[in-house]
């Protein structure tokens, strides 16, 4: 296993200030667009990079479906040679890993809650373990496939209850 730090392997960019963006509003990347990214909604992944959400403090691999829009200041694209670096892993390791949690808690000790806000540099310095790009690859694939059953479960979850519901007032109609 191998340690770099982030802006040896990742070229940040940040995206645009909305004051400054010309394009229509379906082609600027939205948070709706990043959850269907980070939610596995959109089908193909684009193979160079993720992004990050400073509102959200997540990552999310980017689909070719949201690929092409224009990013807005809320997020900073991370584009990486992928045969180094799997997407879902870096997702995995920026919004669930222990190292990077540690990381980011020590640069922010002594901070006031309401300024505990990600940045560029922070990001970049950040540290990072990579094992085999083939083990990189399963453990990607696994908290990938973590998030659609979470979702399913949810999912099942809501139809239950909307289920339950309606039983109880047709029971209830059946009462009058």
């Amino acid at each position: 296993m191998k340690q770099y730090i982030l802006n040896e392997i990742i070229e940040f960019s940040l995206g645009k200030n909305p004051t400054r963006i010309k394009e229509k509003p379906e082609e600027i990347y939205t948070p709706e667009d990043f959850e269907n990214d980070l939610h596995c909604k959109n089908s193909n992944w684009d193979e160079l990079g993720c992004i990050i959400s400073f509102i959200k403090s997540k990552a999310a691999p980017v689909s070719t479906q949201t690929g092409t829009k224009c990013f807005t200041s809320n997020f900073l694209k991370c584009d990486f040679d992928t045969d180094v670096l799997d997407p879902w892993y870096f997702c995995y390791q920026f919004n669930e890993g222990k190292e990077l949690e540690q990381q980011i808690a020590m640069y922010h000790q002594g901070t006031v809650l309401s300024v505990k806000k990600l940045t560029i540099k922070l990001i970049s310095e950040l540290k990072i373990n990579l094992p085999e790009i083939e083990k990189q690859r399963k453990i990607g694939q696994i908290y990938r496939q973590s998030i659609i059953q979470h979702d399913l479960m949810l999912k099942q979850t809501e139809d239950m209850n909307k289920y339950t519901l309606s039983l109880i007032r047709n029971i209830e109609e059946g009462l009058k």
